[in-house]
């Protein structure tokens, strides 16, 4: 299911950490999360990270 976060999330990427707009919650328990964030060029990225905090 695709979330719209209310306020940004702070997850860690491959370009460090960051704060995600958007995200795809996993399907299965245990699988992992896909979010979406803007790089500091203000690129939208995608990266899988284990887990989503609460909030």
């Amino acid at each position: 299911m695709f979330h719209v976060f209310t306020l940004p999330i702070a997850v860690r990427t491959p370009h460090g950490k960051c704060l995600a707009r958007y995200g795809i919650a996993p399907e299965q328990a245990g699988d992992p999360w896909w979010v979406i964030y803007r790089d500091k060029a203000g690129r939208w990225l995608t990266a899988m990270v284990d887990e989503v905090p609460a909030g």
